[in-house]
C-alpha cells in the first residue's frame, strides 16, 4: 500500500466526528491494506508495535524540529517558531513541505512498508552518532513525502496520530470486514436467527447484520483479551481469515487484559450479591503480570507496557520463588516495610517506575509482590477454572517469604466478619479490600460483580474514588498562571459508545510540583478540536487525547445539565467538590465508566434513605 493512500484515510478519518463514519473509513482502510494490514494498524496508533515489546523510534521534539528544518530549506528557529503557533507538529511539517526552499534531489513513492521500516530502523540504532542517523532517515522520508504524507510521517514518533481511533473502534471495523464469512456459517446463522425472534420481517435484514457483527467483534475482542496485539489479529484474519482468529491462544510473553472490579458500597450489599466469597486484601501499588517461561522473567504493567527492567528485585523473587516452569501470575507490587509488616506509602511505591538508578531505588524500596491470581500454568489455560481452584493452584506454585506472598484472604457469608477484615486493612495501611465469587473464571478484560471492591470511605456521601481521563484543562489564572494550566476538564467512559463523557472540572488537589507536570504532559496530547471520541458540552482552552487517567475524590454526584455523562432528559452526571488524588497506571478505556456512576449514584441515594430518621 502506498503511504500516500494511507494518508488519505487519516485525513477523512480526522475529518469526521461521527464514530459510525469513523468505523466505516477505517474498515475500507484495513481492507484496502491487505498484506500491510499490521502496519497500517500500528501507524494509525502511533506504535512501532505491539505495547508490549515497547519499541520506539526515539526521536524527541528538537529532533524532530531538526529533520522538519533539514527536508524543507527553513531553519530550525523558524519552525521552533510555527510549532510554537499551531501546536503541531505534524501541521508544521505540512506546511513547511507545501513551500520548500529546496526540492530534494532524490525522490520516490513512499509505501506504508518504507515509511514503517524506516522508523524500526531508528528505534534499534543506539550509540554514538545515532541521533544523526536517526535524523537522516527520518528527513529522508520528509523529502519524498507529499505535504499530507509530511503531516502524518511527523505524528509517528510522538505517539499522537490525532486521529482518535481507539482499540474498540478497529474491533468495530474488522468485524465489518469479517462479517460475511462468519454468517456463511449454519451454526452461527441459527445462533443469530433464535435471538431474533420478536423482530419485525421489515427490521430482520438490519437487526441480523447488527447482531452478526456484535457477536463477530465479541469473538474479536476475546482473543485481544489475551493476545493484546490488534496488528498480530488484524494479520491473522487477512492471512486465513477467521480461521486465523482461532489460532491465537494465549502464551507466556504475550499479556493477557487484566480483570476489572465492580463497586458497592457496603459490606451487607456485597455479600448479598455473592454470598460465601473470598475476600483479599487490596494493595496500593503497582497491579503487575508476570510472565515466567524456564529461566525468563518479564513482568508488565496494567497497561501491557513492558516494565521488567525496572523491577530486578521482583525477577530474582519470581525466578527463585515460583515452583512452576511456566506461568502467568497477578499481583500487586509494593514498596514494604519489612520490620513494621506494612506497606510504604504509594508516593514512595511510584519512585520505582524509573529508566535510570534502577538498582539504587531496588536497594532503597524494595518491593513485595502480593500475588493473587494465575492464569497460565505449566502448559495450561487455568482462566477458566473456578477462583478457589485457581488460589489453590497458586499456592501451591509459590514459595512465599518477604519478596513474594499471597495476598491475605478469608472466605466468609458474614458481613460483620467482611466490615472487620475490611477494618484491619485499612488500619494496617492498605486501601480496603476486594470480595471474590469463588466460582467465577477470570474475565479478561471485562469488569463484571466476579470481583467487588470496597475502599476506604471519604468524607460526604460519595464513598469511592474515581478514576477519570482528562479530556481538557483550562490556562491558569493569578498564582497559576506561571504553570499554564489551572484546571481539569474530565470525563468517564461510556463503553457502549466507546466515547469520553465530560463529569466535572477539577481545581483543586493539585500540588505546584503536579500542575508542572500535568502541563508538561497535557501539552503533548493537545487537540485544536475536540477529539473524535469526546462528548462534551463544555469547552476547555485546550482539548486534550483522552490518555491520563487520575483518581478523584468528590463529595457526591449530583445531576447537571452541564455535563454529558450518562445525560438524559437534559441531565448528566456531575462531581460536587471534586478533588485530584493521583495519577493512575491506566488505559482511558479503564477509567470510570458512565454505568458505574450510575450505579454510584443510585447507591448513594439508597444509603441517603438509610440513614434517614
Amino acid at each position: 500500500m502506498q503511504f500516500s493512500e494511507l494518508a488519505e484515510y487519516f485525513h477523512k478519518i480526522e475529518s469526521v466526528s461521527s464514530r459510525l463514519e469513523m468505523m466505516a473509513i477505517l474498515s475500507e482502510m484495513l481492507k484496502k491494506s491487505g498484506k500491510d494490514v499490521k502496519k497500517t494498524i500500528y501507524i494509525s496508533q502511533g506504535i512501532l508495535g505491539p505495547g508490549h515489546e515497547a519499541l520506539e523510534a526515539g526521536i524527541g521534539e528538537g529532533l524532530l524540529e531538526a529533520g522538519i528544518a533539514k527536508a524543507s530549506g527553513y531553519p530550525k528557529d523558524e519552525v521552533k517558531k510555527l510549532y510554537k503557533q499551531l501546536g503541531d507538529l505534524g501541521e508544521v511539517a505540512q506546511k513547511l513541505s507545501k513551500n520548500k526552499k529546496q526540492q530534494s534531489l532524490f525522490s520516490e513513492k513512499l509505501s506504508v512498508q518504507k515509511v514503517f521500516g524506516n522508523f524500526v530502523k531508528m528505534a534499534a540504532t543506539e550509540g554514538r552518532g545515532s541521533q544523526e542517523t536517526k535524523l537522516g532517515a527520518f528527513s529522508e522520508l520528509l523529502n519524498s513525502a507529499s505535504p499530507l504524507e509530511a503531516k502524518y510521517i511527523a505524528r509517528i514518533p510522538l505517539g499522537n496520530m490525532r486521529l482518535g481511533v481507539g482499540d474498540p473502534t478497529i474491533m468495530d471495523a474488522l468485524a465489518l470486514n469479517y462479517v460475511d464469512e462468519f454468517t456463511r456459517s449454519k451454526k452461527i446463522r441459527a445462533q443469530i436467527e433464535s435471538a431474533m425472534k420478536e423482530k419485525k420481517d421489515e427490521k430482520r435484514k438490519e437487526e441480523f447484520a447488527r447482531k452478526a457483527r456484535q457477536l463477530l467483534r465479541e469473538k474479536i475482542e476475546a482473543k485481544y483479551n489475551i493476545h493484546s496485539d490488534l496488528g498480530e489479529i488484524a494479520e491473522r484474519l487477512a492471512e486465513k481469515g477467521l480461521a486465523g482468529l482461532e489460532e491465537i491462544s494465549m502464551k507466556p510473553g504475550s499479556p493477557i487484559r487484566p480483570t476489572l472490579a465492580e463497586r458497592l458500597p457496603s459490606a451487607e450489599q456485597i455479600i448479598e450479591k455473592l454470598g460465601k466469597c473470598i475476600v483479599e486484601a487490596k494493595y496500593d501499588g503497582f497491579r503487575v503480570q508476570v510472565h515466567k517461561k524456564g529461566n525468563d522473567v518479564a513482568i508488565y504493567s496494567r497497561q501491557s507496557e513492558n516494565v521488567t527492567h525496572m523491577f530486578p528485585d521482583l525477577v530474582d523473587a519470581v525466578r527463585e520463588r515460583v515452583r512452576a516452569k511456566d506461568a502467568i501470575i497477578e499481583g500487586e507490587a509494593l514498596a514494604y516495610n519489612s520490620v513494621t509488616q506494612q506497606p510504604l506509602p504509594f508516593q514512595v511505591t511510584i519512585q520505582r517506575k524509573r529508566k535510570y538508578n534502577v538498582e539504587k531505588m531496588a536497594e532503597e524500596f524494595p518491593l513485595r509482590l502480593f500475588v493473587f491470581d494465575v492464569m497460565y500454568l505449566d502448559g495450561k489455560n487455568t482462566m477458566n477454572l473456578p477462583f478457589i481452584e485457581r488460589r489453590k493452584k497458586l499456592e501451591g506454585a509459590i514459595s512465599q517469604n518477604e519478596k513474594i506472598a499471597l495476598t491475605d484472604a478469608i472466605e466468609t457469608n458474614d458481613p460483620k466478619k467482611l466490615e472487620e477484615f475490611f477494618l484491619a486493612s485499612i488500619e494496617n495501611g492498605l486501601e480496603g479490600i476486594i470480595a471474590k465469587d469463588p466460582a467465577a473464571p477470570y474475565i479478561a478484560g471485562a469488569r463484571k460483580y466476579a470481583w467487588i471492591k470496597l475502599k476506604r470511605s471519604y468524607k460526604g456521601e460519595l464513598n469511592d474514588s474515581v478514576d477519570l481521563a482528562i479530556i481538557g484543562y483550562y490556562k491558569g489564572r493569578g498564582k497559576r498562571t506561571k504553570f499554564g494550566l489551572g484546571g481539569l476538564l474530565c470525563a468517564a467512559y461510556n463503553e457502549q459508545e466507546d466515547s469520553f463523557q465530560s463529569i466535572t472540572k477539577i481545581g483543586t488537589g493539585m500540588s505546584e510540583q503536579i500542575l508542572a507536570e500535568l502541563e508538561e504532559k497535557l501539552s503533548a496530547t493537545s487537540e485544536k478540536e475536540k477529539p473524535a471520541r469526546v462528548d462534551s458540552g463544555l469547552s476547555p482552552d485546550i482539548w486534550v487525547k483522552p490518555f491520563y487517567v487520575i483518581e478523584v475524590v468528590a463529595d457526591e454526584i449530583t445531576r447537571s445539565p452541564t455535563h454529558t455523562a450518562g445525560k438524559t432528559g437534559g441531565q448528566g452526571y456531575a462531581l460536587r467538590f471534586p478533588r485530584m488524588i493521583k495519577f493512575r497506571e491506566k488505559k482511558p478505556e479503564e477509567a470510570t465508566t458512565v454505568a458505574e456512576i450510575e450505579q454510584m449514584y443510585r447507591n448513594q441515594k439508597s444509603v441517603a434513605l438509610e440513614e434517614k430518621p
